[in-house]
């Protein structure tokens, strides 16, 4: 298990719930369809029932849907990366997701990938009427690449536990949040999946502004994952990522993001830095 000081540094994820700010999306879908930031999952099921409402079917048991559209624009790289995902949850513990990326690389075929998600939510903020207790939960993704290559595998699945606390008493609520991910994904599975699987850490920091916005920064950790393509005993490492956003609730149900994000110089050794582009994104909970 890798353990680097910069993901201690940058310290830990977050979720877009603070006491008195009613957020649509929280946490969003991401990239993947899981309930999380762009990168990142979450400890908060998607779109959990709220107050009186029964969800769904109207039983108090299944929430409401909610989407997620994902445009990256890697552009240094010329990488155009689109996403679409949808989250449900049951009985605000656990949240299933679906998650479809189509990815457009310069001068490589187009690659299409789908995730599937499952996450629980073993121990909600504040249980044991411990006032600093976390939010705790585990999860895992599948995931399949439709890259046309000799891979070693096409599919395989991600692993996670994370923990989400806010702070809401601050003159600026901010919350934290960390996690570990378990995976085997060469650029998180878009380009296949190696033999060895490494731990890494993600996290995310997150503040609210001004009522209706949200300013945060999110990283996850470069994952050796070894042997990747079929008759190549090269070993392969998925570059960290750091991402920047600010976020508008427009009202209880849309959200839009706009972020910077960085997956180093692509003019370093490492084959999968493809530098810097935008992240757009749209959030509708039903």
């Amino acid at each position: 298990m890798k353990m680097k000081t910069a993901g201690f540094v940058l310290g830990v994820l977050a979720l877009f719930i603070t006491s008195g700010v009613a957020m649509a999306g929280a946490p969003l879908t991401n990239i993947e369809g899981v309930g999380g930031c762009a990168l990142n999952p979450f400890a908060y099921v998607a779109n959990p029932l709220k107050g009186g409402d029964k969800g769904l079917l109207g039983n108090g048991m299944i929430s409401r849907p909610q989407i997620g559209i994902w445009n990256v624009g890697l552009t240094e790289s010329h990488i155009n990366w689109w996403s679409v995902g949808i989250n449900e949850t049951l009985l605000n513990r656990v949240e299933i997701g679906y998650g479809h990326e189509f990815i457009d690389v310069k001068k490589l075929q187009n690659i299409d990938k789908d995730n599937l998600s499952m996450k629980v939510n073993m121990i909600k903020e504040g249980d044991f009427g411990i006032g600093l207790m976390p939010a705790i939960s585990a999860g895992l993704i599948w995931k399949n690449t439709g890259f046309d290559a000799k891979l070693r595998k096409s599919s395989d699945a991600d692993y996670y536990l994370v923990a989400t606390k806010m702070f809401g008493n601050l003159p600026m609520p901010i919350i934290l949040n960390a996690g570990l991910l378990s995976t085997t994904g060469y650029v998180r599975g878009v380009l296949g999946f190696g033999d060895h699987r490494d731990t890494v850490f993600f996290g995310n920091v997150e503040t609210v502004v001004l009522k209706k916005f949200i300013v945060g920064l999110e990283y996850e950790q470069d994952a050796d994952v070894g042997k990747v393509f079929k008759n190549d005993p090269t070993h392969y490492s998925t570059h960290s990522l750091w991402e920047g956003h600010i976020a508008y609730n427009y009202d209880d149900h849309l959200m839009l993001v706009a972020s910077y994000a960085n997956t180093g110089d692509k003019n370093s050794v490492s084959e999968t830095a493809f530098s810097g582009g935008y992240v757009l994104s749209l959030q509708y909970a039903f």
